[in-house]
């Protein structure tokens, strides 16, 4: 397997925003917007994330939500953690598994997919950058086979 670069993201806490999931893994952290860019993906997202907290690490389960430019709509869902350095710290590094789902045709390379992203998350702004990589299978003969719209 190899991963290949699907998008950047970039994401704001925002209060007001609802959540869009009533229930998840943890308690409710908050929800945002933010937007995607890369090679295959444009557009903006809205997230909700839920936590089980800790002092220096937390699971996390963030649901988002992307409305790519030509107005297709993927859903991804993300497992994962963020780690911290110390107690108290605003700086969060944060790695998660995701699954891609969607019923747009011209995204059906996407639907079912995995991938993971990695990035940082400052609390004190509640502003978060992320890198999303798509898992792809390499061909036996060493090239690797690419889904791409």
């Amino acid at each position: 397997m190899a991963l290949d670069h699907l998008f950047d993201a970039e994401l704001q806490h925002r209060p007001g925003i609802a959540p869009l999931v009533a229930e998840g893994d943890g308690v409710l952290v908050g929800s945002g917007d933010g937007r995607v860019h890369g090679p295959s993906l444009a557009g903006r997202l809205v997230w909700t994330l839920f936590e089980e907290p800790g002092e220096l690490v937390c699971a996390m389960s963030p649901t988002l939500r992307l409305e790519m430019d030509d107005g297709a709509e993927i859903v991804v869902d993300g497992r994962g953690y963020a780690a911290r350095e110390r107690p108290g710290g605003h700086a969060w590094r944060v790695a998660a598994t995701l699954r891609f789902r969607t019923d747009d045709v011209g995204y059906a390379w996407l639907d079912g997919a995995l991938g993971l992203w990695e990035g940082r998350f400052d609390a004190r702004r509640g502003h978060a950058r992320y890198r999303a990589y798509l898992q792809v299978d390499d061909k036996p003969e060493g090239g690797r086979v690419r889904a791409r719209k």
